[in-house]
């Protein structure tokens, strides 16, 4: 019986000292937020509205560390939530659409490192394909989104679970396993989860390339599974940035006809402490039926305050024959 007692006082004190080193300081939390609003007027008039005021995002979110391993986060966002596409069975043929800025749930991610080299997450993540990487490497969100998030490769976020490794210092790969279905659905009745592979290399400090594939397999009444492949590069230095990317969706809706392919290269030149200006071209090779069109923009941005900015920009696109300048702002908080 002192053999047990003195073996459960061991355990405590063993279990107190493993908790101990995993300790930190009370961590009250992060609160943050986005806004992001703009004004554009379609000079061509194919813009319906022709001139309108907006805003884009209007993100709110909360962080917090319980350790130096775990860590939560929980994000809003705002967007058109409902589309009415088709009849239902009793003939109704028109809905109310509801807000174009309904809150939805975007992120809600629980992270834990249990060791140096490995991280896991659970909940709803952003997706890796776009949103972790290139999004933050151009850097100029409140005036558009990357191409594939604009032109909607792939679901800005999903739920699932995600293993990432870190064989060295240069190098993370991960591992994710995701319902598929984006953030607005619940998995379909047959569970066809989507399994997805990310690597990001980082042989300089100012340097990152980038691979990301998934694949899905199709539901019954459809033909085809759905595959992806995205590379990136980017270099961001001293008052130079600049990023390229090529993208592939086959069967984007699991069906013939419905591949997407495009690349998309972006620069921005600081002409000042507080300046900027930035040029980007999408080209689209295929976008289901339209082929080799191509989104133009480029623009000034100024900085009064670091997380504050404000743009002069034109943006172009050739199929759908518009040129819109605007006004964009920008403000995290």
């Amino acid at each position: 019986m002192k053999k047990v007692a003195i073996s459960i006082i061991v355990f405590f004190v063993a279990l107190q000292g493993f908790c101990q080193n995993d300790s930190i300081k009370p961590d009250p939390g992060q609160f943050f937020a986005d806004i992001h609003t703009f004004y554009i007027y379609d000079v061509n008039g194919q813009t319906n509205p022709r001139s309108a005021f907006g805003i884009n995002t209007a993100i709110m979110g909360y962080k917090k560390s319980l350790s130096k391993k775990i860590q939560a986060t929980i994000l809003y966002d705002v967007t058109r939530t409902t589309n009415f596409i088709f009849p239902d069975t009793i003939g109704i043929s028109s809905y109310f659409e509801g807000s174009k800025y309904t809150a939805f749930l975007k992120m809600a991610e629980i992270g834990w490192q249990p060791k140096p080299w490995i991280e896991l997450y659970f909940g709803q993540l952003l997706n890796e394909q776009y949103l972790t990487i290139q999004d933050k490497h151009w850097g100029l969100r409140y005036v558009n989104t990357t191409a594939q998030e604009y032109f909607r490769f792939g679901n800005p976020a999903d739920f699932g679970a995600r293993i990432k490794l870190r064989p060295s210092e240069k190098l993370i790969m991960s591992v994710s396993i995701m319902n598929g279905e984006g953030p607005f659905r619940y998995q379909d009745n047959e569970s066809l989860f989507q399994y997805c592979i990310n690597a990001e290399y980082r042989p300089q400090e100012h340097l990152i390339f980038k691979i990301y594939g998934d694949y899905q397999p199709h539901a019954s009444g459809l033909n085809k599974d759905r595959c992806a492949i995205s590379v990136f590069a980017g270099y961001k230095k001293g008052k130079w940035m600049a990023g390229a990317e090529y993208n592939r969706v086959e069967n984007n809706i699991f069906l013939n006809n419905s591949d997407l392919s495009g690349m998309s290269i972006y620069s921005s030149f600081k002409t000042g402490k507080k300046t900027s200006v930035f040029a980007r071209a999408d080209h689209m090779f295929q976008y289901g039926d339209v082929e080799n069109e191509a989104y133009f923009m480029f623009g000034a941005e100024y900085r009064p305050a670091p997380a504050f900015g404000l743009t002069l920009s034109v943006k172009r696109n050739t199929w759908l024959n518009t040129l819109t300048p605007g006004i964009q702002a920008g403000i995290r908080f």
